[in-house]
């Protein structure tokens, strides 16, 4: 009996400590992708992105050796990719937030991107007015937005 009662409690902790890591992380989920067309909102795509294996050092460019999550993208239309976090490293003068003029947003916690090559992906607070370098700006109301190519500035609508 007392090893049973044991053994619950292993298990519960087990799946208390799974449940927190899940949460913890800040991409997977399930996301309705909608293109915005002068006012016109089309939903283009569904995607699941699920944290995976991290990346293996001895096979990635150096730069990328401080960042090695990865997660899986797996679009409904398109394609399954593995994407990776923006590189932030001011140790070795690597900030693709720079880019866009964002990275004082993300060294506050309020941006964070990841980048599939033809497309990225950033999550902010809901409502915020994104400014892309000093001339565009775009109102993200849910606070996860993209930009693909052939589409554009896309909303992300989180389902699951």
């Amino acid at each position: 009996m007392n090893k049973l009662f044991f053994i619950l409690i292993i298990l519960c902790c087990n799946v208390l400590y799974a449940q927190q890591k899940l949460q913890n992380d800040l991409w997977t989920g399930s996301y309705e992708v909608h293109l915005i067309n002068g006012g016109k909102v089309t939903k283009v795509d569904t995607l699941v992105i699920v944290k995976t294996a991290d990346a293996d050092p001895d096979e990635i460019p150096a730069k990328d050796e401080f960042d090695l999550a990865r997660w899986t993208l797996t679009s409904q239309i398109k394609e399954t990719k593995i994407i990776k976090r923006f590189l932030f490293d001011p140790e070795n003068d690597e900030d693709t937030y720079e880019e866009f003029g964002w990275t004082d947003l993300h060294k506050s916690g309020k941006m964070n991107c990841i980048d599939g090559g033809h497309f990225f992906i950033c999550q902010t607070e809901p409502n915020t007015v994104v400014r892309f370098n000093k001339d565009e700006t775009y109102l993200s109301k849910t606070g996860v937005f993209g930009i693909w190519l052939h589409y554009g500035v896309v909303e992300l609508q989180k389902i699951k």
